[in-house]
């Protein structure tokens, strides 16, 4: 693994980037491509480090577990999952990239809506990226608002006259919510449902 310099970012979507390289291996070998890999320099964030520990204390205590040994096995779960991309970084969270944290973040996310484990917390206060916790949400039968069991909502009605166990899904806007938060978006309307809840 070699580590260079983006010299130079182009308007179509290419880089220059100047990295050492040993020029008899590179003969020797000829070497067609590379993998790119970039370091995430802003520092992980306290909020963010709080949030995975809140993370982390919920599945141990539902796990009975100490919140060491799941943040440790979590981290290793994590890293053998994303070995290609992180290949020998074992991270800490205590000086960890942000965007490396928001993935774990991400990945014990998964893992509480996947496993119902049991929260004192909204999930959504947690979420860094809303689309991947929507999709999250919508597979485990979760209320993407409160976290409980949910059914798909169609964000944009289905229609009056058309039998809902044999509509198309494919290309319309769906989302999962339990009973009360579905009857309190028809009630206060899609605008303002998401408003209110920062969707």
């Amino acid at each position: 693994m070699l580590k260079g310099k983006i010299k130079e970012v182009r308007e179509d979507g290419t880089a220059v980037i100047i990295a050492p390289i040993d020029l008899y291996k590179w003969a020797h070998r000829n070497y067609k491509e590379c993998y790119v890999d970039f370091i995430d320099s802003r520092p992980l964030s306290d909020k963010q480090r709080r949030m995975c520990y809140a993370l982390i204390n919920a599945i141990a205590e539902w796990s009975g577990s100490t919140t060491e040994e799941i943040k440790e096995a979590f981290k290793m779960e994590f890293w053998a999952e994303q070995v290609e991309t992180l290949a020998d970084k074992i991270f800490s969270l205590s000086n960890a990239p942000m965007s490396l944290v928001a993935s774990f973040q991400k990945f014990l996310i998964g893992f509480i809506l996947h496993n119902d484990v049991p929260l004192k917390f909204s999930l959504l206060d947690y979420v860094d990226d809303i689309q991947d916790y929507v999709y999250k949400c919508l597979i485990n039968k979760k209320c993407c608002v409160c976290g409980k069991r949910a059914d798909l909502h169609h964000i944009d009605a289905v229609g009056m006259g058309n039998d809902r166990n044999e509509v198309q899904h494919l290309g319309r806007e769906v989302m999962s919510l339990c009973r009360v938060h579905h009857t309190e978006m028809h009630t206060i309307g899609k605008k303002d449902f998401f408003c209110k809840i920062s969707l």
